[in-house]
């Protein structure tokens, strides 16, 4: 089960190390700058640029992929990047015999990028050909959109990737300038899982850490505030047009800010499995899939910060809106997961999926990082499912009623039907 002890690293950075009886060591390098810092920094997208830049070169590794990611690669390893509002994690999964060579590697790609005008320019024409990509299908397209529609004017209220204009108007030094505004040890925390020992992982930290910039930025051990979010437009339809043939639908309501406790956060992860539990035959499956032909997928999803968040329903698809926002309605309103028994399954499925949960160094990096990430600290196993199934019937059947259409804001995507 995941249970990270949490130790004060070198130069006060947080490290979360978790020893598992596994032949894969795991490591996650979370920089506590994203898409939120981008305006002040040159633009919407700046940010995303150090997710991709860094395997071009480094000061230690300037030889391109072959020279970072691929040293990786040869040992049956990898390595992946990803950029978020809040964030940037960069991360590899090796065997335990080469991991020091991995955070080594890490170390170079976070801290010490070379940034060469020949790796720039070479770098945005990937990233354009990503913005093109995610734009050209409709729901990725919604997902770019929907926190500007969300809260506009917010450092919140953008992408991550810009757009192509932007990203055209973006040169090396600007990026440089950018990293060192961004980046520095003191926005840094580490998660490792693996079979290695407590003093050699503080050892090649120690000598990792110090490739890290020491800029004196204002420090941060877990995701910013940014400021009140905008009003949340309640009890409101909004419609995009798009120019796909396929509509997004999205009905969505307002979670409030992580000071309000973390409470608030896990209501939502347990109406998340109200709706979800069963995969194929969840409640949201049954109805919207498969009773009513409506869409192929629809989920529930949940985006969370700091300053709050918001989650719901979401689908393509093919037919009327309209229709996708009246099935989402009777859903939320069924009688069937309010029921005693649904809601014991529902916990059959939370106790079931923490029992499963069997050592595994990547899945643990990357659930314990997400932990930090979405609730502020890193919750062990054992406490979020204390926490999740102490929940009472009355309590989760008090948090469906307030699912209510004067609380909820309806975001449609208009597409324009096969021709």
């Amino acid at each position: 089960m995941i249970d990270f002890e949490q130790i004060t690293g070198p130069s006060g950075v947080p490290i979360y190390y978790q020893r598992l009886p596994v032949n894969t060591v795991s490591l996650s390098w979370l920089v506590f700058v994203g898409s939120a810092d981008d305006e002040p920094a040159g633009g919407h997208g700046i940010y995303h640029w150090f997710e991709h830049l860094p395997s071009r070169g480094t000061k230690q590794f300037p030889g391109g992929y072959l020279d970072t990611e691929a040293r990786l690669v040869r040992h049956g390893g990898d390595s992946d990047a990803e950029t978020g509002s809040t964030h940037t994690c960069f991360s590899a999964n090796v065997p335990k015999r080469v991991w020091p060579q991995a955070m080594e590697i890490l170390a170079e790609m976070v801290g010490r990028p070379l940034l060469r005008i020949e790796d720039v320019e070479a770098e945005r024409e990937i990233i354009l050909q990503e913005i093109s990509e995610w734009h050209s299908d409709p729901y990725h397209h919604s997902l770019c959109q929907l926190p500007s529609v969300l809260w506009p004017g917010h450092p919140l209220g953008h992408d991550q990737l810009g757009t192509a204009e932007q990203i055209k108007s973006m040169d090396a030094g600007l990026l440089q300038r950018a990293h060192t505004a961004g980046y520095s040890r003191n926005r840094s925390a580490l998660f490792i899982a693996g079979d290695i020992e407590r003093s050699q992982l503080m050892d090649v930290a120690a000598r990792c850490l110090e490739r890290m910039p020491a800029t004196p930025l204002s420090p941060r051990q877990r995701p910013a505030e940014y400021g009140t979010l905008p009003v949340w437009q309640a009890g409101t339809t909004t419609t995009i047009e798009t120019s796909h043939a396929d509509s997004v639908v999205y009905l969505l309501f307002p979670i409030p800010p992580l000071r309000a406790g973390i409470d608030n956060y896990l209501q939502w992860d347990f109406l998340d499995e109200i709706f979800s539990a069963g995969e194929l035959g969840s409640p949201l499956s049954r109805l919207v899939r498969e009773e009513e032909h409506l869409a192929y997928s629809p989920e529930f999803i949940s985006t969370t910060y700091p300053d709050g968040g918001y989650a719901g329903l979401v689908t393509q698809t093919g037919v009327d809106p309209a229709r996708v926002l009246k099935a989402f309605w009777r859903l939320i309103r069924s009688p069937e997961i309010r029921s005693d028994q649904w809601l014991d399954y529902v916990r059959d499925t939370i106790r079931g999926r923490i029992e499963m949960h069997d050592p595994n160094a990547t899945e643990y990096t990357e659930e314990g990082a997400a932990s930090l990430i979405h609730y502020g600290r890193c919750l062990p196993d054992a406490e979020y499912s204390a926490k999740m199934l102490s929940y009472t019937d009355r309590q989760v059947k008090q948090w469906l009623e307030q699912l209510v259409p004067e609380a909820a804001h309806a975001i449609v995507f208009q597409g324009q039907g096969d021709d």
